[in-house]
């Protein structure tokens, strides 16, 4: 699309995001349908809308010749992917600069580990209202700001106002269409009196949340690094105990109400946290931590960068050329053995003990001897000593064998598993040295008791969605009797109920309680 289809040219708005400069030449173009403007700026049909992770930005620069920019700059810095990649490999970052450049996200946000991380993978628009009156003194349009968009952030940098999320361009509203913050698409927030310490972390939040995403899509963590920097500098005690200080005041804003509220939680947590990764992990988990630990995003990267530093420079280090070993066992000596004690008889008498595998422990005592004569006459006589070998090994079998079937006998209702945990060590041995015979007697060993997967109860589903959404529409409206409201408008009131009602074959009650709220 040529420039001059809009019949002017548009400036970037200092902190504007792509989706608001797409919104500005939607509504300046006249269009009547969002599906217009994106066939124009886009060459797609409308459902290629996304506020968060946009895609086709290189028909973007194509259509529009590059006057807003090179579609990699966008993506730096109008959008907040950069919030996601100092996280990822840079294969992972490669390929998702792809899909955003080209037609389709496909499952993108599901590889970024954002479906699976907690926190959910929708990004409300949100805007703050002081923002919005100065930008319109200043601007003349109130527009979508970068800062407020970073998952996590429910304040505003700048005010410490809670931000109002915009019933627009979520899956139940006005899924694809372009928006800007008015006051008639905005709701405000429920929280109700935030204290000040609520404040101080939300506004602590806000700040490294905007700091993770100015760093750009160059900059990439270590995962291995990372945990190691976390295992440093943990607590050494009660570490769960100051984690959950340290989130609590969080817990009751979206969308930080999953995470953890217990020690035995907050010690799962930092356990994820701790060890290699062996997935993708959400930005706000590791924020957490960062907070937590470091306190800022700054301080976090400079030990991440040292550490880093540290590590390429002992790999760099020449390694030592190997050290040829002389041997000097007696098997190689040229000559017969000096006597010293060991007199013909009673070498042949000790060569015999050992022969039969009799412990050096008890070959010391029983002949006066020390560990280090014992062994170096195994390493002078070859066959005794694998005569030893062998008997030690079919002793120590079958004691093992028979500890083993004391202890079945003294738990016979324990599972594999309950009888290793009694005694991990001679599981262990066992299983190192004498696998097979270990399976033969786990096949005798009774199967733990599998309870089936309790069934879902929906009818207390129903019920517990049906009182929440009451309850929640007595509070907004003071009664729930003489309404006429939209379904958007009740989706507003409960985010999640949308997602509930995606199972069409449930919640009956629910959606008869709705039926009634539309009717009124």
């Amino acid at each position: 699309m040529a420039t001059s289809c809009f019949g002017l040219s548009l400036a970037w708005l200092p902190g504007e995001t792509f989706f608001s400069l797409c919104s500005r030449l939607h509504f300046l173009s006249g269009h009547l349908r969002p599906a217009a403007t994106t066939e124009q700026l886009f060459s797609l049909s409308e459902r290629c809308i996304k506020h968060d992770v946009p895609c086709g930005l290189d028909a973007f620069e194509r259509n529009t010749s590059g006057l807003w920019g090179e579609a990699i700059s966008i993506i730096e810095q109008r959008t907040i992917f950069p919030f996601f990649s100092p996280f990822q490999s840079d294969s992972s970052v490669a390929g998702a600069l792809v899909q955003i450049r080209g037609p389709s996200l496909g499952p993108l946000k599901y590889q970024l580990g954002l479906v699976c991380g907690g926190f959910g993978a929708d990004h409300p628009l949100r805007a703050c209202r002081s923002c919005m009156a100065r930008d319109l003194d200043s601007c003349g349009v109130s527009y979508w700001h970068l800062s407020h968009q970073y998952p996590g952030v429910v304040v505003c940098p700048e005010h410490s106002e809670v931000l109002c999320e915009c019933s627009q361009n979520r899956r139940w509203c006005g899924r694809f269409t372009w928006t800007m913050p008015c006051a008639g698409t905005l709701r405000d927030s429920d929280y109700g009196a935030i204290t000040s310490l609520e404040r101080e972390r939300l506004a602590q939040l806000a700040s490294v949340c905007r700091e993770l995403g100015s760093l750009g899509l160059a900059k990439h963590f270590d995962p291995v690094v990372v945990a190691q920097l976390y295992r440093k500098w943990l607590p050494t005690k009660s570490a769960a105990q100051s984690l959950l200080t340290h989130i609590s005041p969080l817990r009751r804003f979206r969308p930080y109400g999953g995470l953890p509220s217990t020690e035995t939680a907050a010690t799962s947590f930092i356990s994820q946290m701790v060890r290699s990764p062996r997935r993708h992990i959400h930005p706000l988990k590791h924020l957490m931590m960062i907070t937590w630990l470091f306190g800022e995003v700054s301080s976090f990267a400079v030990c991440h960068d040292v550490a880093c530093a540290q590590r390429k420079a002992l790999s760099a280090l020449p390694t030592s050329p190997p050290v040829l070993e002389v041997s000097v066992s007696p098997a190689n000596r040229k000559g017969h053995p000096r006597p010293k004690r060991l007199k013909p008889e009673f070498r042949a008498h000790l060569l015999s003990r050992l022969a039969e595998g009799t412990a050096k422990n008890e070959i010391c005592r029983e002949f006066q001897l020390t560990i280090s004569t014992v062994n170096k006459l195994l390493r002078a006589e070859r066959g005794v000593q694998a005569s030893w070998e062998a008997r030690r090994m079919a002793l120590d079998q079958a004691d093992h064998r028979l500890r083993w079937a004391e202890l079945q006998s003294r738990f016979p209702l324990h599972s594999l598993t309950e009888l290793r945990r009694e005694c991990q060590s001679l599981y262990t041995w066992l299983h190192r040295h004498d696998r097979e015979w270990l399976y033969a007697q786990a096949s005798q060993v009774p199967k733990p008791a599998r309870n089936p997967n309790p069934r879902v109860d929906w009818e207390s589903r129903d019920d517990g969605l049906q009182r929440e959404l009451e309850a929640e529409i007595i509070r907004r409206f003071g009664s729930d009797q003489n309404l006429c409201l939209k379904q958007s408008q009740i989706f507003s009131l409960l985010p999640r109920l949308a997602q509930r009602l995606e199972r069409r074959d449930r919640y009956p009650r629910t959606r008869a309680y709705m039926k009634l709220l539309f009717k009124r």
